[in-house]
């Protein structure tokens, strides 16, 4: 009986040691942070949606060369061209595949991010932070490559 549960404990460890728990990369800061200040993030993110509209420009991905261009607008309409605004591709089961990326060209409220390389079929995820003066807000889209 108790070397059976030594037994199971063993493999218990070896199977959690070769399958780590990924950190969730939405925020793009490290867990204790995003844990010590989530109150102040989650408000800033309200006033954020409260004062602008993004829409991303695709949905799909292809294998190989791919660029994706955010429109960032006020409620008004207005495009917003003086945002900082950073990218992260990542998988939604790994973070060996995240991608930041900085928008190659700005032009008329679209942040176009790319060319960058899709080499995996499968969903990816397309998370943004965008610092606008006193307004931050983290936003995640998915897009999926075929095969």
């Amino acid at each position: 009986m108790i070397i059976g549960c030594v037994i199971s404990c063993g493999f218990t460890i070896k199977i959690a040691m070769d399958n780590p728990v990924e950190m969730d990369t939405f925020y793009m800061a490290k867990y204790q942070q995003v844990d010590h200040s989530i109150n102040t993030i989650l408000e800033l993110q309200e006033k954020f949606n409260a004062k602008f509209d993004l829409a991303y420009s695709t949905e799909k991905f292809e294998m190989g060369q791919n660029s994706i261009t955010i429109r960032l607008s006020d409620k008004s309409g207005q495009p917003v061209n003086d945002a900082n605004v950073m990218m992260m591709l990542s998988r939604p089961d790994s973070n060996k595949e995240n991608k930041e990326m900085k928008p190659s060209l700005v032009e008329n409220g679209n942040y176009t991010f790319g060319p960058f390389e899709i080499n995996k079929p499968g969903r990816w995820q397309i998370l943004s932070k965008i610092d606008v003066g006193e307004f931050k807000g983290y936003h995640k889209n998915e897009a999926y490559a075929p095969q």
